[in-house]
């Protein structure tokens, strides 16, 4: 029981250092794409920008949606552990669905900022093959990709799947002590 509590205070505090550094990026770079979609001249480019910022605005919406949803000591300790499981699960079906939610909208802004700039609407499939920086923007797409879903798979494997297991098991094992009395 003890290594159970001392492994969700230990979630808890790493969720909160997360949470604090994602809303607290997230805040200081809504101004610069607002600024750069004022600034940048293309009109992709100001929609990437704005498309940017909005997603900020999603993810810094999401980050306290899920912070309100941390679980508190109550009445019992087994109405703790409950919470707690709800929220590893939601935390699990956030991360599970990060590509969706938070590495594509980012990217396709960033796509569209490129495509602004580097005006490739307006240039030849051979010009735009041509173009070093096109290349360049892909493979760090790429590699973004990969590397994202590689880490949130160790996090998954790792993280949340040990302690919602270790959580399912004290609470099955309460439970069965409150029959048993």
């Amino acid at each position: 029981m003890l290594e159970v509590q001392s492994s969700l205070d230990k979630f808890k505090k790493t969720t909160g250092y997360w949470d604090f550094m994602e809303i607290g990026i997230a805040a200081i770079m809504i101004p610069f794409f607002a600024y750069q979609a004022y600034r940048l001249p293309s009109i992709l480019s100001k929609f990437g920008a704005i498309l940017i910022a909005i997603w900020l605005t999603c993810v810094i919406y999401t980050a306290l949606k899920l912070k309100k949803a941390k679980p508190h000591e109550g009445d019992s300790y087994i109405d703790y552990l409950r919470q707690c499981m709800e929220y590893l699960e939601r935390h699990k079906i956030l991360s599970r669905k990060l590509m969706l939610w938070y590495v594509f909208p980012c990217l396709i802004g960033v796509a569209m900022i490129v495509v602004g700039q580097l005006d490739l609407l307006d240039k030849s499939w051979e010009q735009i093959i041509d173009t070093r920086m096109v290349w360049i923007t892909l493979l760090i797409f790429m590699a973004i990709v990969v590397f994202a879903h590689q880490t949130n798979k160790l996090v998954v494997k790792k993280e949340f799947t040990p302690r919602l297991k270790k959580v399912g098991e004290l609470i099955r094992s309460m439970e069965e002590d409150q029959v048993e009395s």
